[in-house]
């Protein structure tokens, strides 16, 4: 089947749109680029903050302080996970799923996100449509864009959500940027005012101050949409006119329903966060490292330390037989944790391997072969987050 073209439509996420939307493109780049940044700050901050509330006291009046600032850490790191999403810099780890299944799983959710006085329709078709998408990101997809319908909906007070199936076979445009194709198509769509022309072109960019019941955090919710089904690789469409409501529609493309398989969302906990091991840590923010070294050796781990990977180098060299973990960040000044990895392989002193950072396309992970594929562990994370990655790559 073909979709028949609205009359009003704007196509944030196929290439010809990137040329028309540089100005989203380059907030998007600046996003990314600051989330890293922030990630580590918060990271420092939050595990400094649980480092103080298990050394206090449990009486001390300071410990009051100390849950006011790890819960602004939290609701910071919140904010900057949506700013990374808009940034395309978010972690994914896509799965062969099928859309139709991880929608019925919230449908409890979605209906609690909307007011009682407003008509819910869900029509949930494609039952059998499989797509490779990380599962969790999708259902943050399908719930930010529930909330954006709820928050303002106007007129008959009306929301629908539908899943289908969409054949996409538009012929090239004049910039040569056609999207053909099979698709599970996400429509959700409310009644009220619309949008003219300008906030149309403008829908995903995000607004950091509140504007009468506009709220920050609403924005970002769809800033944060757009980042993940384009780093997904799907794309977005806006329909809207003043006076007939809004409707969002996502496409991602169809994969092959005999790869899918269940989504396990849970990782093991090994029996004991300690150990007694010793670990090469190279990180080259040095407040970072102090904040890792400090969260290991309150473990039981011995740590040596290394600014970048030319000095992991020289300190490696100190040991007669491997550290038992290398725990090294992957983009470094002038020696790259990829480059740390290789060489050390090929001088036959590579240990076992912990890759820590806040970016997303570094080589390692995404065009290692499976038999080169190391442990990975995102920025920002707990201490006991890391103490439990540390102790499973060790014990695998």
């Amino acid at each position: 089947m073909r979709t028949s073209r609205p009359v009003v439509r704007d196509e944030v996420a196929t290439p010809a749109s990137r040329k028309r939307n540089s100005s989203l493109d380059a907030i998007s780049d600046l996003a990314g680029s600051l989330s890293h940044d922030f990630n580590n700050l918060l990271m420092v901050m939050r595990n400094c903050g649980v480092f103080l509330r298990e050394d206090l006291d449990p009486g001390d009046p300071c410990q009051e302080y100390v849950t006011d600032l790890l819960e602004a850490a939290e609701r910071a790191e919140h904010l900057v996970s949506q700013l990374q999403a808009f940034g395309r810099t978010q972690m994914l780890r896509p799965d062969y799923v099928k859309p139709a299944e991880l929608i019925r799983g919230l449908s409890e959710t979605l209906r609690r996100l909307v007011p009682e006085d407003v008509d819910l329709r869900l029509s949930i078709g494609a039952k059998n449509a499989t797509v490779f998408v990380d599962p969790s990101q999708f259902q943050i997809v399908v719930v930010n864009l529930m909330s954006w319908a709820a928050s303002r909906v106007g007129g008959p007070r009306r929301i629908w959500l539908s899943l289908t199936e969409e054949t996409l076979g538009s012929p090239d445009d004049a910039e040569g940027a056609g999207v053909r194709g099979d698709f599970v198509r996400l429509i959700v769509a409310k009644t009220g005012k619309g949008l003219d022309e300008a906030a149309r072109k403008r829908r995903f960019e995000p607004k950091l101050l509140s504007d009468g019941r506009t709220t920050a955090n609403t924005d970002l919710r769809l800033a944060s949409v757009y980042g993940i089904v384009e780093q997904s690789g799907g794309h977005i469409e806006v329909e809207s006119e003043p006076g007939r409501g809004t409707q969002l529609k996502v496409y991602l493309p169809i994969a092959s329903a005999e790869n899918v398989r269940p989504f396990q969302t849970k990782r093991r906990q090994p029996a004991t966060l300690d150990g007694s091991e010793v670990i090469l840590l190279v990180e080259d923010d040095a407040t970072v490292r102090r904040m890792v070294r400090d969260a290991l050796e309150r473990h039981g781990y011995t740590i040596f330390e290394a600014s970048d990977g030319a000095d992991a180098l020289r300190v490696a060299a100190m040991f007669d037989d491997p550290p038992d973990l290398l725990l090294t960040d992957l983009v470094m000044p002038e020696l790259s944790g990829r480059e740390l990895i290789e060489i050390l392989k090929v001088e036959d002193r590579l240990p076992k391997v912990l890759l820590m950072s806040g970016h997303t396309d570094d080589d390692v992970l995404q065009r290692a072969s499976p038999s080169e594929r190391y442990a990975f562990i995102k920025k920002p994370f707990s201490h006991k987050e890391l103490a439990a990655r540390v102790r499973e790559v060790l014990d695998d």
